[in-house]
């Protein structure tokens, strides 16, 4: 049985929100199970029906439970990937000043992964990696130039290819929404341009490759950020200059 929530200590929700995060651990709920109905979890913590339906909302806004009309509350798929979409959400929403922190974040985050993938990497993926490079070897690399749709999914499969050799879930579903189209889109004002895309991208790209094929840990990681950092500074540029 859950403790009592303690009024005096704080916001009730607040308390039954982590008294029901703290029951999901104690009793090994998994994805899909059914928590205790309302009913159930009011006399065991003591609080009223509707300080339950409150807490179980806000866990439901933060994709801890799934709430299901007629059936209850039920815990969510918790892998990585489902815990971020509300950063997803907040890609779509946010100004550009939390964009250049979210492209900060996202240096971070490709270097890690470029240098967790010189050892993770497999043969295979470093072959998609080349097949990546040589298909961009084709595309135009001028001043202004307008890329397509086309080039711009061959850079988004070369960084995934990255995020997911660096076996690590968390990382790959951190660097995927980071690494959206939506997010691609509004970094660069609804245009794959080159201020977006600076015009060594493609010698970026084959730093990356080659570092990674050569188990190269730091040189990948440095490679990785430069890049991403060059993004970043053409965006805070472009800023300053509105």
């Amino acid at each position: 049985m859950a403790d009592p929530v303690n009024l005096d200590t704080g916001s009730a929700v607040t308390l039954v929100v982590a008294g029901i995060k703290a029951m999901i651990t104690e009793r090994g709920l998994k994805s899909g199970d059914r928590l205790p109905p309302e009913r159930q979890l009011a006399a065991e913590m003591k609080v009223s029906r509707n300080t339950i339906r409150e807490a179980l909302g806000a866990l439901a806004q933060s994709s801890v439970i799934e709430i299901k009309r007629g059936s209850g509350a039920f815990v969510r798929d918790l892998a990585p990937a489902s815990l971020l979409d509300s950063m997803a959400f907040m890609i779509e929403i946010s100004p550009i000043a939390t964009l250049l922190d979210l492209l900060t974040l996202r240096r971070i985050v490709e270097a890690e992964a470029a240098s967790l993938a010189c050892v993770r990497i497999t043969e295979g993926e470093l072959d998609a990696l080349q097949q990546c490079l040589d298909a961009m070897s084709t595309t135009p690399d001028a001043p202004g130039a307008e890329r397509t749709e086309e080039d711009a999914e061959l850079d988004l499969r070369f960084h995934q290819i990255i995020n997911d050799a660096a076996r690590n879930p968390a990382l790959s579903a951190l660097g995927s929404a980071l690494n959206s189209t939506t997010f691609r889109l509004r970094v660069s004002g609804g245009q794959y341009r080159s201020a977006a895309y600076p015009l060594d991208a493609r010698s970026d790209h084959s730093s990356i490759y080659h570092a990674i094929r050569d188990r190269d840990p730091a040189r990948a990681s440095a490679a990785a950020a430069a890049h991403v950092g060059a993004v970043e500074r053409s965006l805070r540029e472009a800023n300053l200059s509105a």
